[in-house]
């Protein structure tokens, strides 16, 4: 009769290779285990490290931590296959009473982490949100702005220049006109008395 029980198997795979096609390595460990029957209840990525002395070569590699339950008959199989997967570097599959409190202390720092970085998120989002009210304010002022300084323009353009060097076409008041007429009116008389007296020396 076989015996279910919980396992821990730690995988390590070369840094190089992680990072280029960590997905594919992760869908083949997996199935490595859930191709004998095994059901994996938790797993993670460890970060890069340098390992303690150089493995096949390798001096940097990733672990991949999973904790699964399986029959003690499936682990001898999933341990042969494990060793003919070329992109496991070493593995190591243990059975030990404690691993249940291990798994569930992992759980819990996983979740704790997970929350942690979504409430960092959070507030790193908020001044960027806050950010963007006073710059909308300052838009519409400089609009405002913008808008008065094209008023006094157009205001501008109608009056006449004062500048010493601007030329205005004069412009002709009723007193002007008044004034104009009558030094017409002298001239004319001017004109007139001279013509007779012209006449009176031609006479004589």
């Amino acid at each position: 009769m076989l015996t279910e029980r919980l396992y821990e198997g730690l995988f390590l795979v070369a840094a190089t290779e992680a990072a280029s096609e960590w997905s594919e390595i992760e869908v083949q460990i997996r199935a490595l285990i859930e191709n004998h029957g095994a059901t994996i209840e938790y797993a993670e990525r460890w970060p890069e490290q340098r390992l303690a002395y150089p493995v096949k070569g390798v001096k940097r590699g990733v672990y991949f931590l999973a904790y699964f339950t399986s029959d003690t008959g499936a682990i001898a199989s999933i341990r042969s296959d494990g060793q003919l997967n070329e992109k496991i570097l070493r593995m190591l599959i243990i059975q030990e009473d404690f691993l249940k409190v291990e798994m569930a202390k992992r759980k819990e720092a996983a979740a704790r982490s997970a929350e942690s970085a979504a409430r960092s998120a959070a507030e790193a989002n908020k001044p960027a949100a806050e950010a963007t009210e006073p710059t909308t304010r300052s838009e519409s002022t400089d609009d405002g702005d913008a808008g008065e300084t094209a008023k006094e323009a157009v205001v501008a353009e109608d009056l006449p220049s004062t500048s010493s060097d601007a030329q205005v076409d004069p412009v002709e008041t009723p007193a002007d006109a008044e004034a104009s007429s009558e030094n017409v009116v002298e001239d004319a008389a001017e004109e007139a008395v001279e013509e007779v007296a012209s006449t009176e020396e031609e006479t004589q």
